[in-house]
């Protein structure tokens, strides 16, 4: 007698566990039912490999119930037993299936079914056939080896196809909104009508479905690639901005010919492999372009469940996107787009195609143009050039000027990456070098009078406005293209100028022609061109210098701040510190709180213009390099210290360069003229803000320890769509009597006179930081 033990299955816990394990959610059965009448409806309707018209799929969901009809091929009593109910087992592994285009081959769809349905009704009538079968599977009664499924012809009129019916259980309910929003990615493109609850969800395009609305593609040629194992047509399209549209056709893998075609968008957000049109599964992304779009292939083969397609088709479909990517980058590398497309570059670097990128651009300095890389010889021609790494202003302005050009290289990558291959490799072009050096030094009997006044020129301005008491000026010849040299030698800063610069010749041409306006373009030479080469050196531009500037403001504001109708009503507090109940450091501060603003009044006599009252500025060769960053640096005043001008508001028609294009300037009060000129004589910044009946001036010296604020209140408010402020070049303009400073385009009209005289209170102070 055996003592063996009996093999038993529990079977309803087993199909549970079946469905949950292989299945992504309890939604998948509409997946895997929809897909098995899709399958026989390609079967019926495209068994010669192309799709007819008649094919339709009906889904009702709606009270625990859900159910699939379809006009395919139907089930014969033969497939319903060894196909339908038998599990592992599938009738769609012949050749007239896969010629058809069928999407399922597993053969497990029905038991799965049980994961989350109590009962399975199938009725079916199959092609060339009378009869009608229905099928009945409750899973409480299902046993193995068991026949536990009941099969019956029935009388009933109905066409060839099939419909499944589930009831499903009540641990899992499904709602229509959810079943539907599941459906859409499976059977939104599908060619045979598919009604869910009576509406139409199929039936869409490819390309109305990818994420591309509202936007233009330009063919950029059609390119035929291949490599050891695939091969398509690339259709590449771009729009204004670069990124890229592909559409793939005449696809074959391994030599045979793919069904199918592919629609690849950069940063298109998911990549949906489909065949047949029926969605599979996402695709994971890959590539530099990080295509999204569609990849309806007959070649895609899902896993189980269809979480996921099969490691192979992802494989496969990675060569595909390669090779798009390769057509993508090919043909985009010949047009403007190409500057554009970061996903361009990387795939550049990546690839080590730096011959593509002709069409990317670099900055060139001092122009401060962006010049593709392909058109740099062209463009700086003979002038010496160099290339920079770094954002040292006091490199980029040594070694970029008038006589000389600078690659400035991207600080990021992918870009860095390729200007610097091609500056270096295609171009040949040097790194800027560690300093420039002086070949030659030019005596006084090497030069001629205009020369050596320019030099004078220079020394006197510096050491006037500058403070720089002991400064040298040499005229020299210096290499690579540097057209102003600094040397500091002890205390005494030595300024190399080079002969053949190209700033001096408009210079010697106004000493010349009009020496009356030669000493105050000297000035304008010195601010834009000098000062910026030796900043560093300036006193007011270092620690030291503006602890002496604020002292030397804190002795003026000594002398004036006690000017009896700035005290306002101080009786009250006063008393209070006769009491002793407040310090006298409170009484000051109360003062300056208390203290009465200004009122400054322009009328019509007192608006001149720009041309008359500050005679040069038109005429002026100097013209303002343009500002790196997205921030303004500290620059010197405009010094006409030699004119006198009653005016408050200065104004022209005209966009000056040294004006920084400013066509108003206002004058600033005569008390702050008294107490705060010396502040301005410093290289500053200026911050501009505005809204409701406030104009605020924020001026602050180099070091960023010293601002000054400058606040003006209006009468009347500035219209609220107005509101704004930020950094602005400094054009702060100094003559004898008055300081003047812009005023934006868009507050123009606020300081405009046009009939009587206009008031605005001011009030300004000197705000000081010891922190840098």
């Amino acid at each position: 007698m055996s003592n063996g033990i009996v093999f038993q299955v529990e079977t309803t816990r087993i199909l549970q566990i079946l469905a949950r394990e292989i299945y992504d959610s309890p939604l998948a059965l509409l997946r895997e039912n929809l897909q098995n009448a899709y399958d026989a409806v390609r079967m019926r309707f495209a068994n010669t490999g192309t799709l007819a018209e008649g094919g339709r799929i009906d889904i009702r969901v709606g009270n625990g119930e859900i159910s699939i009809t379809d006009n395919g091929i139907g089930m014969n009593e033969g497939v319903l037993r060894e196909n339908f109910w038998k599990a592992g087992s599938s009738g769609k592994r012949s050749d007239g299936a896969r010629r058809a285009g069928v999407v399922g081959s597993f053969g497990i769809g029905a038991m799965a079914n049980f994961g989350v349905c109590t009962r399975l009704m199938v009725e079916t009538r199959s092609e060339g056939s009378e009869e009608v079968l229905r099928s009945v599977a409750e899973r409480d009664s299902l046993k193995i080896a068991e026949e536990c499924i009941s099969l019956e012809r029935i009388a009933l009129e109905r066409d060839v196809g099939t419909t499944v019916t589930a009831l499903l259980d009540n641990e899992h309910p499904i709602s229509p909104e959810q079943a539907l929003q599941y459906l859409k990615p499976y059977v939104g493109l599908l060619q045979v009508p598919v009604y869910f609850n009576g509406d139409l969800i199929s039936g869409n395009t490819i390309e109305s479905r990818l994420p591309i609305a509202g936007r233009t593609f330009v063919q950029l040629g059609v390119r035929a690639l291949n490599d050891n194992l695939c091969r398509g047509s690339f259709d590449v399209r771009a729009d204004s901005n670069g990124q890229i549209l592909i559409f793939v056709n005449d696809i074959t893998l391994g030599g045979a010919n793919i069904e199918g075609s592919m629609a690849l968008v950069q940063a298109g957000g998911q990549l949906m492999g489909l065949r047949s049109y029926f969605g599979l599964a996402p695709i994971p992304a890959i590539g530099n372009y990080q295509f999204g779009g569609f990849a309806n292939l007959s070649f895609l083969q899902p896993t189980a469940g269809r979480e996921a397609l099969s490691r192979e088709s992802i494989d496969q479909v990675t060569h595909l996107v390669s090779l798009a990517e390769r057509a993508a980058s090919e043909l985009l590398a010949t047009t403007t787009g190409a500057d554009k497309n970061n996903a361009f570059l990387q795939w550049l670097a990546s690839h080590a195609r730096y011959d593509l990128a002709d069409m990317v651009s670099i900055q060139v300095l001092p122009e401060n143009k962006d010049i593709p890389l392909g058109e740099i010889k062209s463009y700086i021609g003979t002038q010496t050039t160099h290339y920079y790494t770094g954002n040292d202003r006091q490199i980029v302005s040594t070694f970029a000027n008038e006589g000389a050009h600078l690659l400035q290289v991207a600080q990021s990558n992918p870009r860095r990456q390729v200007q610097l291959h091609y500056v270096t490799n295609i171009l040949k072009i040097p790194l800027v070098p560690d300093s420039a050096q002086v070949t030659r030094i030019y005596k006084g009997t090497d030069m001629t009078m205009r020369e050596a006044s320019v030099l004078v020129r220079i020394a006197s301005i510096l050491r006037d406005d500058y403070l720089i008491s002991d400064v040298d000026l040499v005229l020299a010849d210096i290499s690579h293209g540097v057209t102003v040299l600094p040397e500091k030698l002890g205390e005494q800063l030595k300024i190399y100028i080079a002969k053949s610069s190209p700033l001096l010749p408009p210079l010697l041409e106004f000493y010349d022609k009009a020496y009356e306006l030669f000493a105050q373009f000297m000035k304008d030479f010195v601010r834009v061109h000098i000062y910026p080469r030796i900043q560093q050196f300036v006193p007011s531009s270092t620690r030291d210098g503006v602890d002496a500037l604020r002292k030397m403001l804190q002795r003026n504001r000594e002398l004036y701040s006690y000017e009896e109708t700035d005290l306002g009503d101080l009786e009250g507090v006063l008393g209070d510190y006769l009491s002793g109940s407040v310090s006298l450091t409170q009484v000051l501060h109360e003062a300056l709180t208390r203290a009465k603003p200004q009122t400054q009044t322009v009328s019509r006599e007192q608006v001149g213009s720009v041309e008359n009252e500050v005679p040069g500025i038109a005429e002026s060769p100097v013209t303002q390099p343009p500002e790196e960053g997205l921030e303004f640096g500290p620059s010197p005043p405009i010094i006409r210290d030699s004119i006198s001008s009653d005016m408050k508001i200065l104004t022209t028609s005209e966009k000056y360069p040294l004006l920084n294009n400013f066509t108003m300037l206002l004058g600033l009060s005569d008390r702050l003229m008294r107490t705060e000129a010396e502040f301005f004589r410093t290289p500053h910044t200026t911050r501009i803000l505005w809204g409701g009946h406030r104009v605020v001036y924020i001026f602050t010296e180099a070091t960023g320890r010293l601002s000054l604020y400058y606040d003006i209140e209006l009468r009347k408010p500035i219209e609220h769509a107005k509101a704004g402020g930020g950094m602005f070049p400094t054009t702060t303009l100094i003559t004898k009597k008055r300081i003047f400073v812009p005023i934006p385009d868009m507050l123009a009209d606020e300081f405009m006179i046009s009939a009587g005289p206009k008031q605005f209170f001011v009030r300004f102070d000197v705000l000081s930081s010891d922190v840098i």
